[in-house]
């Protein structure tokens, strides 16, 4: 017990600092010139807020819990959800454990989003990207040891907090902008419930901060998709789909990509989100982002344009049986540093080239393996390497052409899961035309690959392969 009470003392000092600090206060970035602009406030001022901010992370939880509790109550399958003195006193007093049961898509996206809400209490509260921190912690850490009666799970703390830092400071920062365009509180709180809920609780006003857009689109499309799970040996099928897949998705460049000189986190953040469904076999979700943690222009010119420096990376995707608990074709999840290049080159007759490479360290990584077992897939933990390369050729006349290629490599953590170790590997292909049809309109045929190789080294653990093909024909709305 005395191990989580020095914890609690040692996250409270991330938020001494007494001064206020908004990601639009610290920092007004315009061709390389910094102009910082920081409000301080008291010792007694920041408490306040930092004690606003705890009991805005800890009622998150207990609407959390109550919802939980009544789902139990009339589906009766929730029992988990109940936590009791016992399962308390033992999360408090006994080791944390490395949990590999849940579903993927439940703990790697549905724990960076439940992360987001306790990382916004605090920027809300006016606290830095850095000190909000304390706040996804105190969270996570209090839900795991009395949200539920489950033993608290360490790799569901890590991905939260960890997590939470991208999609938090990407929906903060988003809300700030669609209340600076007139957005309605009512849609703007689906972007950030919890700012929602600050605004209405404490009479809190976002400050007129808009204009950070660089480019944002939905689009709308079809798709004809192809997946495929086996075992190598033997080519044992542990799933297959083939069919028409109606497809939605949207894009957000947050800042100039190619001028950016800051030391200011999230800066500049690309965030892009697709899902596709059919009636009820296939799901393919994807959530790709990158952002600046702190980032230079060696480069600047009329006809060329260069940033870069390191990034922080949040990627998600589950190709495959719609499926929330069980198995699934393509899963992989990185939380990842990179050192990020964003190049642009005009050429004449309104000519473009521009090219992203992305290479680091991931220090979180998922995947899921198949247990012969249990007849289903469970998670496995590890670190590894990632690179990203995307490439844009844009004519405005004739259209745009964009190819990707990512490539993920994970090691797996020994003794996190019944693997005794493992590699995974990912390829992800992408290559789109589009072409304006109108000044906000496009139409564009995209084909996409994908491909899993898991080798592993446990005991009755098989190797297998996972692929999945898709070709879309979509419209796209630029804003």
């Amino acid at each position: 017990m005395k191990k989580q009470y020095f914890l609690y003392f040692c996250l409270s000092f991330l938020c001494i600092p007494a001064r206020f600090v908004s990601s639009f206060d610290e920092d007004s970035f315009h061709q390389h010139t910094l102009t910082p602009s920081v409000f301080t406030r008291g010792v007694e001022q920041t408490a306040v807020h930092r004690f606003i901010g705890s009991s805005e992370t800890l009622l998150s939880n207990g609407i959390m819990m109550g919802f939980n509790i009544a789902n139990n109550k009339f589906t009766g399958n929730a029992s988990w959800a109940i936590p009791t003195a016992d399962s308390i006193s033992r999360n408090l007093s006994t080791p944390w454990h490395w949990e590999d049961t849940d579903g993927f898509k439940v703990n790697q996206i549905g724990h960076p989003i439940q992360g987001a809400i306790y990382f916004g209490a605090g920027r809300l509260n006016g606290f830095s990207f850095y000190e909000s921190v304390f706040f996804s912690a105190l969270g996570s850490s209090s839900w795991e040891i009395m949200g539920e009666s489950n033993p608290a799970s360490i790799n569901d703390l890590i991905t939260t907090v960890t997590g939470s830092l991208s999609l938090g400071e990407i929906l903060y920062r988003l809300y700030l902008e669609a209340c600076a365009a007139g957005v309605p509180q009512l849609l703007a709180l689906f972007i950030n419930p919890m700012a929602g809920f600050h605004r209405l609780a404490t009479g809190w006003e976002p400050p007129d901060s808009g204009g950070n857009i660089y480019e944002f689109n939905v689009h709308l499309g079809t798709s004809y998709a192809q997946t495929h799970s086996s075992i190598s040996s033997g080519n044992e099928e542990l799933f297959s789909f083939r069919g028409p897949v109606a497809d939605l998705g949207l894009a957000v460049i947050y800042g100039n990509p190619f001028d950016q000189g800051s030391r200011i986190p999230f800066n500049h953040f690309e965030f892009d989100l697709s899902l596709g469904m059919d009636m009820g076999n296939y799901m393919g979700l994807k959530l790709i982002t990158d952002a600046y943690l702190f980032s230079f222009s060696p480069v600047y010119t009329y006809s060329d344009m260069m940033s870069t420096g390191l990034s922080l990376h949040l990627d998600f995707v589950s190709l495959g049986k719609f499926d929330f608990d069980g198995t699934s074709t393509i899963d992989q999840f990185s939380n990842a540093l990179d050192w990020t290049i964003k190049y642009q080159h005009l050429f004449p007759q309104n000519v473009s080239f521009q090219t992203k490479f992305h290479f680091g360290f991931t220090f979180m990584g998922v995947s899921e393996y198949y247990s012969p077992d249990l007849m289903r897939d469970l998670r496995n933990y590890g670190a590894g390497l990632n690179s990203k390369l995307i490439i844009n050729l844009e004519h405005k006349r004739v259209g745009k052409l964009s190819m990707g290629i990512f490539g993920y490599t994970l090691w797996s953590y020994p003794g996190t899961s019944a693997l005794s170790g493992g590699t995974v590997n990912w390829l992800f292909t992408d290559i789109a035309y589009s072409h304006y049809i109108t000044n906000y309109l496009s139409v564009g045929i995209s084909h996409s690959f994908a491909l899993e190789r898991g080798l592993f080294s446990g005991d009755n653990i098989p190797n297998t392969r996972k692929s999945n093909n898709a070709a879309k024909l979509f419209l796209t709305w630029n804003f």
